[in-house]
């Protein structure tokens, strides 16, 4: 399918000088900002197709989202034709606008206009979902306290990779960005090793070697971005029946199995802060990454950004969670500090487990 299929959607059609008028102030307040640059995009790009390829994007995407602002504004922006697009008078009046909400969106100075969020009234935040619902979900309401007229979003995906700044305000990433158009610093480091529950443990012991761990019960997270050929690099390629019972693409279901007893499995040592029944496991294959947050360099000043940055900031901090050091520190080391501080450990599962897995095993 090319760009030459006729874009038959009706919009209330609003005359030019009302567009005008009204641009940044009532009318663009119902338009998102992502798909506002996303319509200089296509306007310089002259084609759906070709804007898709240099966002990489798919061109349905692309189509959607034009679509999606033309029907915010209430105006047609693009004519439709097999040679390609072309700007209707009221999408030229507005290019310009645009461009200068574009130049001036945060400035400081008297009389600039405000930074424009990626969508009105909510500061959007990407993370993992392991990131997500084990770390972030419990402080949101720290950072929405200080914006109560926002809607605090936060969206999870289960692709560890794939860096999303078109739909983000503030983003985190388990690798640098490569994108040179944004603003990127080091968060934390994350360091993984393998734990299981103590309900586990008083069953079945714990492995003292790569070895012996094919003697045990392991649960596999399987997701784009997620290295799961490394289970390979652990123990090779030939296992026993039985030793691997589940496999995920959820973090989150691979914290729950672990805690409830399904086997063992490589975690963040963050992990031991969200739930006191899983214990680590000392064996000689230990990992870590570093954690990046990355967001567009004309929101650097924009106040929700400013505030969720500092955010991210704190919740981050290895003085604070030593286990966000670069260097690795044990959870022995930390655990017990943690559990005189409780301000510092969100016990995620303990509500949920019920009393038999809550009592302690010897």
């Amino acid at each position: 399918m090319t760009d030459a299929v006729i874009h038959n959607s009706e919009h209330p059609v609003r005359g030019v000088q009302e567009i005008a008028a009204a641009s940044g102030e009532r009318l663009l307040d119902n338009a998102r900002w992502d798909d506002l640059r996303l319509f200089l995009d296509v306007a310089d790009a002259g084609s759906f197709r070709a804007a898709a390829v240099r966002l990489r994007l798919a061109v349905n995407t692309v189509r959607g989202r034009i679509d999606r602002l033309e029907r915010a504004i209430g105006t047609r922006l693009f004519v439709r034709a097999r040679e390609g697009l072309s700007l209707t008078a009221q999408g030229a009046r507005l290019k310009p606008t645009v461009l200068r909400m574009r130049g001036d969106a945060f400035g400081t100075a008297a009389g600039a206009k405000p930074y424009r969020l990626i969508s009105p009234g909510e500061i959007r935040i990407g993370a993992s979902e392991a990131l997500g619902s084990g770390w972030l979900t419990p402080r949101l309401l720290e950072l929405q306290a200080q914006f109560p007229s926002l809607t605090v979003t936060l969206l999870c995906d289960y692709d560890v990779q794939t860096e999303r700044s078109g739909e983000l305000d503030v983003g985190i990433l388990w690798h640098r960005p490569q994108n040179p158009d944004l603003i990127v610093a080091k968060l934390a480091t994350v360091h993984f090793m393998a734990f299981a529950s103590r309900e586990y443990v008083a069953k079945h012991g714990v492995p003292r070697s790569m070895d012996e761990l094919l003697e045990h019960r392991y649960v596999e997270q399987v997701a784009p971005g997620v290295k799961s050929s490394l289970l390979d690099q652990m123990v090779g390629t030939e296992r026993p029946p039985g030793f691997l019972p589940l496999r995920t693409n959820s973090s989150l279901a691979l914290f729950w199995a672990v805690a409830t007893g399904a086997g063992i499995a490589w975690m963040p040592t963050y992990a031991l802060a969200v739930t006191r029944q899983i214990v680590p496991i000392d064996l000689p294959f230990q990992l870590k990454f570093d954690l990046f947050y990355y967001l567009h360099p004309d929101a650097v000043d924009a106040p929700p950004v400013r505030a969720t940055v500092k955010w991210l900031k704190d919740i981050f901090d290895p003085r604070t969670y030593p286990f966000f050091r670069s260097d690795f520190v044990h959870p022995r080391d930390f655990d017990g500090g943690l559990s005189r501080d409780g301000g510092n450990v969100v016990r995620l599962f303990e509500p949920l487990l019920g009393d038999a897995l809550l009592r302690p095993t010897g």
